[in-house]
């Protein structure tokens, strides 16, 4: 008897499934893409506790007629290719002939469609792999799939899902950046039956942006990249300058290839070159941007990844050369038009230059023109770099209530107001002053969240804060979920009117948390960490130590700095930031010795 046997067709769906589905999110991607192939202009959303529960797509596209939505769920089958050749040249979003059964054989599906051509549309009706029904139905043109019930029968895929709020803000994130890359279409998106954003339809992408990143988007004074246009290869979007989008921004960093949303190392790289050299008088921070890149279809491979989240290029010195070039060319022209201004402004002796404009114009001033860089450093740009490579020196390994008996005779003093250095036995220890600081709030959060207490003031005038429109849909949802988390820091937060919150109350240590923009700022981050990371508590003790942390730039005082060190040595993890960063550096008095040749 033979020991290999033909899997059955509604085991190899389930199997399919696995690679394709792997959340809610993987559902309404596919959908999604599939309304936008279909030549959709409005696509509605409803989820229900993170998809969880429930997943409906509406679009007004094509549409199918009976046979076609019968094929649909066939396996290996679309309409999206017909030849060898064309997999390797597609121009829709997707093509993968397992999408809809391997949704079909883990959930159940009831799809109704109907094409312009048709007086009524057709319903048809799967539970977990198998057919239960193909009838007619009222519908209009367009096509509206309702998804329930999903992995209900497979628990062991069941139990790998997050918490709503994690499901929910994988598919809010997802949808967010189709309603950048896809200005033509109106989006609409419910959860739980709230509406969350509604968009209509805009006719340039400047447009939607604006409407999604608000006034900020304007302030920041984006310059447009529309410099470098091929037969095979072209560029558009924007990039932030250093003098304001670093401050208002810096977490708006996405990259478009034909209509996806995708993280490439080899453009990030590239668009980081484009900067050169005034990238590095800014500490290597790349400002944010939002570049559109369209490439000949047969030059680029999606097919790498079943969800289509990673891309291979055929030929990378193309994309890069023409990627960095574009950025450049932008970049230049808006520095020596922004040289100009400066020029005058300097001539007639009108409002005093900011650092940033200092560094644009006596380098330029120095130059005459603005010269393009040569070499570049790797650059993590889309958060700081965490040094693996640090190791606790063995005199750095005292205990913090040695350490802490030794600063009585010691002297710190501070370096260009962002080091602090205090002499030991054993040579210098240098601190980061502001990842020391994050560390010691850091652990006093975490611990008020575990039941310390919290001293706050009730403000005199409570703040209103009106969020913009790609951040109110997921902090209004964070906040109404984690309320009794921000109360236990001494963060009182009010109900909602619309996209506004109101703050009441604030830890008595915070009264710098005294703007709406500082609020902004501190929800900014701490949405961009509950992307990357799980684990509410944690993120929100991140945020708060960072947007409340002295500053590199801040002057302390003897005392302050004092009090910095010994706080620093009470905490568990003295020696890293919350990001893993060091926080003291050892340099011993033998390294000085070997500088100097003494030895």
């Amino acid at each position: 008897m033979s020991r290999i046997k033909v899997l059955s067709e509604q085991l190899s769906n389930k199997i399919a499934a696995g690679e394709v589905i792997e959340r809610p999110n993987s559902i309404v991607k596919e959908l999604v893409e599939n309304s936008i192939d279909a030549g959709a202009d409005n696509i509605e959303v409803r989820v229900m506790m993170g998809g969880k529960r429930g997943i409906t797509v509406t679009d007004n596209g094509h549409g199918m007629n009976a046979q076609d939505l019968i094929l649909a769920f066939e396996r290996h089958a679309t309409s999206k290719i017909t030849t060898e050749e064309d997999i390797f040249c597609v121009k829709s979003l997707g093509f993968r002939g397992e999408a809809l059964p391997s949704i079909a054989a883990v959930s159940r599906v009831e799809m109704i469609s109907k094409t312009a051509q048709e007086a009524t549309a057709n319903k048809i009706i799967f539970n977990f792999g198998t057919l239960k029904a193909v009838e007619k139905s009222a519908g209009n043109t367009g096509t509206t799939v309702k998804i329930s019930s999903l992995f209900l029968k497979i628990p062991a895929r069941r139990k790998f899902l997050k918490s709503t709020q994690v499901e929910y803000r994988h598919i809010l994130n997802y949808l967010h950046c189709q309603t950048i890359v896809h200005p033509h279409i109106h989006f609409t998106l419910y959860h739980n039956d709230r509406k969350i954003f509604d968009y209509p339809a805009m006719k340039s992408a400047e447009k939607r942006i604006n409407l999604i990143f608000g006034n900020k988007f304007k302030e920041a004074e984006f310059i447009p990249v529309n410099s470098f246009e091929s037969s095979s290869l072209c560029v558009k979007g924007f990039i932030g300058n250093f003098e304001k989008s670093l401050e208002l921004l810096p977490n708006l960093k996405y990259l478009f290839i034909n209509g996806r949303f995708i993280k490439n190392a080899l453009v990030y790289h590239a668009i980081a070159k484009g900067y050169e050299p005034i990238i590095k008088k800014f500490g290597g921070k790349v400002p944010p941007f939002i570049l559109f890149l369209q490439i000949d279809p047969k030059l680029v491979d999606f097919n790498v990844h079943p969800a289509k989240q990673e891309v291979r290029f055929v030929d990378t010195s193309l994309v890069y050369r023409n990627v960095h070039t574009s950025v450049n060319l932008a970049y230049l022209a808006w520095e020596k038009s922004k040289f100009l201004d400066l020029r005058e402004r300097v001539k007639e002796n009108l409002a005093p230059l900011g650092e940033p404009e200092k560094q644009i114009y006596y380098r330029m001033q120095k130059s005459g023109t603005p010269a393009v860089g040569t070499k570049s450093d790797q650059l993590d740009i889309f958060g700081e770099k965490v040094d693996e490579d640090f190791t606790e020196e063995p005199s750095i390994k005292r205990t913090a209530t040695q350490i802490s008996s030794e600063l009585s005779i010691i002297n710190p003093w501070q370096l260009h107001q962002s080091y602090i250095f205090i002499q030991d036995e054993h040579g210098l220890l240098a601190l980061d002053q502001h990842a020391a600081h994050e560390r010691v709030l850091y652990e006093q959060v975490l611990q008020r969240l575990n039941g310390a207490t919290v001293v706050t003031q009730k403000l005199a005038f409570p703040i209103v804060i009106d969020l913009p429109s790609y951040l109110a849909a997921g902090i209004q949802e964070t906040v109404r979920e984690n309320k009794e988390y921000f109360a236990k820091v001494g963060i009182f937060i009010k109900g909602f009117s619309g996209n506004s919150v109101v703050v009441q109350e604030v830890p008595t240590e915070l009264k710098e948390w005294n703007s709406a923009d500082f609020f902004i700022s501190f929800f900014e981050d701490l949405e961009q960490r509950l992307k990357k990371k799980n684990g509410f508590k944690e993120n929100l003790a991140a945020s708060i130590a960072c947007k409340a942390a002295i500053k590199a730039g801040e002057k302390l005082s003897r005392a302050q700095m004092l009090n910095l060190i010994n706080d620093l040595f009470a905490t568990q993890v003295p020696y890293f930031c919350p990001h893993g960063r060091p926080t003291i550096i050892k340099i011993p008095i033998s390294d000085l010795d070997k500088m100097f040749k003494r030895t």
